[in-house]
């Protein structure tokens, strides 16, 4: 009997950090681990720059779900984006892209 993978979030702060360690290349191997591709992958984002960062994201990820989540004391938003997604590449590429924008935190 062939074991179906299981969806898992995984944050980027589980990927080991080291000398020499490609960040992008080890998270590619976790999500082909754990990820069924194509399916949906959820983006977690924490918005700390200001609601104008928000529409910078939906820039990136234009015709996707976002769920935004403001903290209690309004200092930052918790972002999900639910995208359907090919492969573990174009989740990188994505991580990539948004990683370029100041007062966004990727988990």
């Amino acid at each position: 009997m062939e074991e179906k993978k299981v969806n898992k979030d995984i944050e980027l702060t589980d990927i080991p950090e080291g000398s020499g360690t490609d960040v992008y290349a080890n998270l590619k191997e976790k999500l082909e681990g754990v990820q069924q591709f194509p399916g949906v992958y959820h983006f977690k984002f924490i918005i700390t720059g200001g609601l104008d960062k928000v529409e910078e994201l939906r820039k990136v990820l234009p015709d996707d779900e976002f769920i935004e989540q403001p903290s209690k004391t309004g200092k930052y938003v918790s972002i999900t984006v639910k995208k359907e997604v090919q492969n573990a590449d174009e989740v990188i590429k994505i991580y990539r892209q948004t990683g370029e924008i100041k007062g966004i935190m990727i988990l």
